[in-house]
């Protein structure tokens, strides 16, 4: 390999164009240009810059014959940027009816990785999605599903909203692993009504362990308890709870008063 197919070769797998390795050695893209096509060659000087540059020995560069033993230690990574993108082009509010966007970029041996590149639309789907509807790693809208989310009805690993449903939820209405919520339901469920394995509540917990003002379960702590031996709550006596809950709060939502007791 001649002294100006070498120059080229390392010059594209540092990944620098004509302009900018020009740039690096003080000269011209001419005559850059002139190197690569072998018509002029770099002087002594450039030459060391260029092994400095490249981590490749200056005997690399000028001889032939140290060729093959130095390309087994030269190594290089390919990146190519990738892109997906869909778009409605109708509109609704001014946002499309659809988004879909994901960009990122795709190394050499498989390994991708993901850019943080928005999708916004009536329904959006992406890394980053905002919508009526969005679908993505992070989303945000009335109806959102994710890893985070957060609207009015959210789903995902941790999930913020009106309705809110995941391994750590926070909403009115949260359920989940970790669920903290007006009315929370969840393996620990920490609210004003509270319903889980581990029910901490201002007002009414039910669970295997309940901690509120009236707290009802297998093992009980409050100012007023019903004490359950069954773990699935079969021995409820609804209308003593019923009579219970309207007892200390008169003023109960029907709702919440069904929830307590259909057991």
């Amino acid at each position: 390999m001649e002294l100006s197919e070498k120059i080229q070769m390392l010059r594209k797998k540092e990944g620098l164009s004509q302009e900018a390795f020009a740039e690096k050695m003080g000269v011209s893209r001419q005559a850059v240009s002139k190197w690569e096509l072998g018509v002029s060659k770099p002087d002594v000087d450039k030459i060391v810059m260029m092994s400095s540059l490249f981590q490749v020995t200056t005997d690399y560069l000028l001889k032939d014959k140290q060729e093959e033993q130095t390309e087994k230690v030269v190594y290089y990574r390919e990146v190519r940027p990738w892109h997906f993108e869909k778009k409605s082009r109708h509109t609704l509010f001014g946002l499309p009816i659809y988004h879909i966007c994901f960009q990122g970029m795709r190394e050499s041996g498989g390994r991708f990785r993901m850019k943080m590149a928005p999708a916004k639309g009536i329904l959006a789907v992406g890394v980053r999605a905002t919508g009526v509807v969005s679908i993505g790693v992070f989303a945000r809208g009335l109806v959102a599903i994710g890893a985070a989310a957060m609207g009015m009805i959210s789903i995902g690993a941790a999930s913020l909203g009106i309705l809110a449903l995941g391994a750590f939820a926070a909403g009115i209405i949260a359920g989940g692993n970790l669920s903290v919520g007006i009315v929370a339901f969840g393996n620990l469920a920490v609210g004003m009504y509270a319903i889980g394995n581990c029910a901490v509540a201002n007002k009414i917990a039910l669970g295997n362990y309940a901690h509120g003002h009236i707290a009802i379960g297998n093992t009980v702590s409050g100012m007023k308890e019903i004490l359950l031996k069954d773990a699935n709550f079969t021995d409820m006596d609804p209308e003593a709870v019923r009579s219970m809950i309207l007892q200390e709060f008169p003023k109960t939502w029907p709702m919440i008063q069904k929830l307590f007791t259909m057991w």
